[in-house]
């Protein structure tokens, strides 16, 4: 019996399958939109739903566009290049408000804004990118095949440029099992990190002789066996505009190699704009930052409040936002180095007005056993995994804090991750609109 179906997509799911049904039974589709019709081949059967490869567009939708890259569809970086960039976002909002109902258990959602991206492409200044030989590239989605590539559309034109001088200097790569391509814009200039089991000989001479010969490579980092050398000045520089109460106000980020920043820095600014607006900082509040990093949202938040304190687990991450701290002339916010757990097991200061959350993908179990003697005002949570922030927005939902707002940012255009900002509101809060 042939296992062919025709089907007709009718949404998106948050895996960035498409979805369709026969015989009352949900079939996922790779790499197909909402209003495909398409022939299919069921290639795994569960219990409660079914995989299913496309054999031929039948009729395509309206929303399908032809991919830019040649690699898309065998790649695992990205799912959703056959989709228009306008209609991604949309689709975003649809999975977002599915997964809170279905997941979070919120039967009432306040009006969802969504903010597009305005560079679908070209916008990636991060890339982690697998090595085997004198192969570099990416894995094949759900594999650890590698992909080789030469370019890659959604990445900054700094990061190919780099990738290019890689791919050229072949023994640089000899011998590593990752890359990592780290770029600033601003500065025109990228870092590389090394990961290796371990380094060939000559390795560190071959690495200064790439940087003599590549300038566009600021610095970089060998990592091997718990180990690091670092080569010529691998941290990267980036600024922070902002506008509040009608005044143009920019600060000023270093970024070492250890640690993170956002991968879409022209998105970056509306994600501090929108953390800045649902904090709603007056002048007199106390702010604690849980995840706080190099202080991307630490630092704007403390040109408003009366005080802040940064908490974040990751030494060198610590280092540089004191550092920008300094450098911005900001004196009233506090840096942290400890664990969230750690943290508020000891946490003995008074209660914060606003808790800032951007927790790894894992989400804010630590907290559930502190809100009470936190008991801030309101709570703005940014979040990079929806069903994570569905599932803990249950958590605050049964502590009686009420979701007010939620913004989605599209981050990762041609993919169908999303990152999103929640504000929610304690039931003693006065200021309750």
């Amino acid at each position: 019996m042939s296992n062919l179906l025709d089907l007709h997509i009718d949404s998106m799911a948050f895996r960035g399958y498409g979805v369709s049904r026969h015989g009352g039974k949900v079939i996922f589709v790779p790499f197909t939109v909402t209003g495909d019709e398409v022939q299919v081949e069921i290639v795994e059967e569960r219990k409660n739903y079914s995989l299913a490869n496309t054999s031929r567009i039948v009729k395509p939708s309206p929303w399908r566009v032809e991919p830019r890259c040649p690699y898309f569809g065998r790649c695992g970086g990205c799912h959703w290049q056959h989709i228009n960039p306008l209609f991604q976002v949309e689709i975003k909002g649809e999975i977002l408000k599915d997964i809170l109902a279905r997941l979070g258990g919120l039967k009432q959602i306040p009006p969802l804004s969504l903010a597009p991206s305005k560079q679908p492409y070209e916008y990636r200044v991060r890339a982690q990118l697998k090595v085997e030989g004198k192969g570099i590239g990416y894995y094949q989605e759900r594999s650890h095949r590698l992909i080789p590539i030469d370019h890659c559309p959604i990445a900054h034109p700094l990061v190919n440029e780099t990738l290019s001088a890689l791919r050229q200097d072949c023994p640089v790569l000899e011998g590593l099992n990752e890359v990592e391509i780290n770029v600033s814009p601003e500065e025109g200039k990228s870092i590389l990190l090394l990961h290796s089991s371990r380094f060939l000989r000559g390795a560190e001479r071959e690495a200064h002789s790439f940087l003599e010969h590549h300038p566009v490579v600021k610095g970089m980092v060998m990592a091997a066996k718990g180990k690091a050398i670092r080569l010529g000045n691998p941290t990267l520089n980036f600024t922070i505009p902002f506008q509040r109460y009608g005044q143009q106000r920019t600060l000023s980020l270093r970024a070492s190699p250890e640690t993170f920043f956002q991968v879409n820095l022209e998105q970056n600014p509306r994600l501090v704009q929108t953390v800045l607006e649902f904090s709603d900082v007056k002048g007199e509040e106390k702010l604690l930052d849980l995840y706080s990093g190099i202080g991307n949202l630490t630092l704007p938040l403390a040109t408003e409040a009366k005080e802040i304190l940064g908490v974040e687990g990751n030494k060198t991450a610590v280092e540089d936002a004191r550092w920008n701290a300094r450098k911005n002339g900001i004196s009233h916010c506090r840096f942290v180095r400890a664990s969230v757990e750690d943290m508020l097991e000891t946490f003995e200061g008074s209660h914060p007005d606003v808790l800032v959350l951007d927790p790894p993908r894992t989400g804010c179990k630590a907290l559930r056993t502190h809100m009470d003697r936190l008991n801030p005002k309101r709570v703005v949570y940014v979040s990079c995994d929806p069903t994570t922030l569905a599932r803990d927005l249950r958590f605050f939902s049964e502590k009686e804090f009420r979701l007010q707002d939620i913004r989605l940012l599209d981050f990762f255009p041609q993919s169908y991750h999303m990152e999103v900002v929640a504000l929610l509101r304690s039931p003693c809060s006065t200021d309750i609109q």
